[in-house]
């Protein structure tokens, strides 16, 4: 095998092995050091959040949040899940990246990209188990595979839209495709 597409194959596992690092760095911590409560009390007051919170009520895990009675729990929950969905997109998208160098299909390629953040899913939720003042819910994991799904149905979105924009412009020019 050519030595530079080997360094480029082990290159390319870089970004998804940090990210995948970068998610257990963060379900090892307790959930007071990750809260964001201590800025959103700093930055606002309860009656502001009051103000901008729906009439919702959260059951989740073994626990219920009412968004009019407790803003700044409700608002931090939904950026924790939003982080979530964050961080499971990019893993997947790090993971498809570092497999385009394989030989496989598009489709098989998104598959193992898929099986690959709920492997990861299932692995943080079993760390978190295990970490201070943290639970497991095999919900997370859904959640997390659903980012993760996503986030490959953006990037795939996005580079088709880009090769759409590419095409226009090459026919536009002249040239052929």
């Amino acid at each position: 095998m050519n030595p530079i597409r080997s360094i480029t194959k082990l290159l390319s596992l870089v970004p998804v092995l940090l990210w995948t690092l970068l998610i257990f760095h963060f379900s090892s911590q307790s959930f007071h050091e990750q809260s964001i409560q201590p800025i959103l009390h700093k930055w606002f007051t309860k009656e502001g959040m009051l103000s901008v919170v729906p009439e919702m009520t959260i059951h989740y895990h073994h626990s219920t949040i009412v968004a009019r009675k407790q803003p700044f729990e409700f608002v931090e929950f939904l950026f924790r899940k939003g982080a979530h969905l964050f961080m499971y997109a990019m893993l997947a998208v790090c993971a498809l990246f570092a497999l385009v160098q394989a030989r496989w299909k598009l489709g098989f390629k998104i598959l193992l990209a898929i099986v690959y953040v709920i492997g990861i899913a299932s692995a943080d939720e079993w760390n978190q188990a295990r970490s201070v003042e943290r639970t497991s819910a095999m919900q997370d994991i859904v959640l997390d595979s659903i980012g993760g799904f996503l986030g490959l149905v953006v990037l795939i979105l996005c580079l088709a839209m880009f090769r759409k924009i590419r095409r226009n412009i090459t026919l536009r020019r002249g040239e052929v495709p």
